[in-house]
């Protein structure tokens, strides 16, 4: 197995206990860039706990003399039936230009070599990386090592406000997120996003391990509407580092309930409820080129982009 080495610093595996760590390092990274610092430590840990198979060895940082984290990176391994290795991960803006972000990097490739050696030797995977698209020294070191451009993603803001004109399609009822119903929500976003661009089922408990049983899930900000007995659509919302902001991470319409206003109106009532649960904004992440029409179903509720994002690929 491949190791991580950097001369001059110490690298080891994750614990929990790096979950702050870890998150100011994204959260330094994305600052840089002029990006949102939105990412919380439970969701660091969610996450990695959720996508990779060991932490402690698939998960490597590197911390400097004097004991803070400079770099950082992660190796996923897909679902059952996946294809798809995400590769997060970087450099402190204090500690880049000393190679730290060329040695991780090609660590990370090596390991995702030997993971997908050891699982899934004949099956097509697909290294994914992504940055914001301000910072063109980490699109540098990407298209150096062979990756190319595959997708992009706007992050759009919104004012949380009451009043948005954007009713829910006759018929429909929409409740808060109750977890009584997280078993029909899975089925209905696994359902929901599988003609979406980079879509990987994954099993139930990983996957509410980062979203209906996050430590920053917002029942309260989240809705789920109903035709009937059915799952139609549905909206999740989190915490952010920012007290002011509210995160929406998953908006799902299933196909039969697509264009008809469901989405904008789910939203609509997700930016009154923040508004009155104290929250100033509400964002979230959309892919540029989503089938569904994402990007004018958001703006005709009174988002905007506030950042791009670009996602890199490369076959495995």
């Amino acid at each position: 197995m491949g190791e991580l080495t950097v001369d001059g610093y110490t690298v080891r595996g994750y614990r929990p206990s790096d979950a702050e760590a870890l998150t100011a390092l994204y959260n330094a990274m994305e600052r840089a860039a002029g990006g949102h610092a939105g990412y919380v430590p439970d969701e660091t840990n969610a996450i990695v706990h959720a996508m990779v198979a060991d932490p402690a060895v698939d998960v490597q940082l590197v911390f400097a003399p004097g004991g803070e984290l400079a770099g950082a990176g992660v190796v996923t391994t897909p679902p059952g039936g996946g294809f798809r290795q995400d590769l997060p991960g970087g450099v402190d803006p204090s500690w880049v230009g000393r190679g730290i972000g060329r040695a991780v990097f090609a660590w990370q490739l090596e390991r995702a070599a030997e993971i997908h050696a050891a699982i899934a030797p004949d099956a097509a995977w697909q290294l994914e990386v992504g940055a914001n698209l301000n910072d063109e020294r980490a699109q540098r070191l990407y298209e150096r090592f062979g990756f190319t451009v595959a997708r992009y993603f706007f992050e759009m803001l919104a004012p949380a406000r009451t009043g948005v004109d954007a009713p829910v399609p006759a018929g429909t009822r929409v409740i808060a997120y109750e977890p009584a119903h997280e078993r029909a929500l899975y089925e209905a976003h696994m359902e929901a996003f599988a003609d979406h661009w980079g879509y990987q089922k994954r099993e139930f408990e990983p996957w509410t391990g980062f979203t209906t049983r996050s430590d920053t899930f917002r029942p309260d900000l989240s809705r789920i509407a109903f035709d009937g007995d059915e799952i139609a659509g549905y909206i999740l919302t989190y915490d952010d580092a920012d007290d002011d902001r509210a995160y929406v991470g998953q908006v799902g319409t299933r196909r039969p309930w697509r264009r008809r206003g469901l989405a904008a109106g789910l939203l609509a009532d997700v930016l009154g409820a923040a508004a009155q649960s104290g929250k100033a904004h509400v964002y979230l992440g959309v892919d540029a080129d989503s089938p569904t029409g994402a990007v004018g179903v958001y703006k005709r509720v009174g988002f905007e982009v506030e950042a791009r994002a670009v996602a890199y690929r490369k076959p495995l």
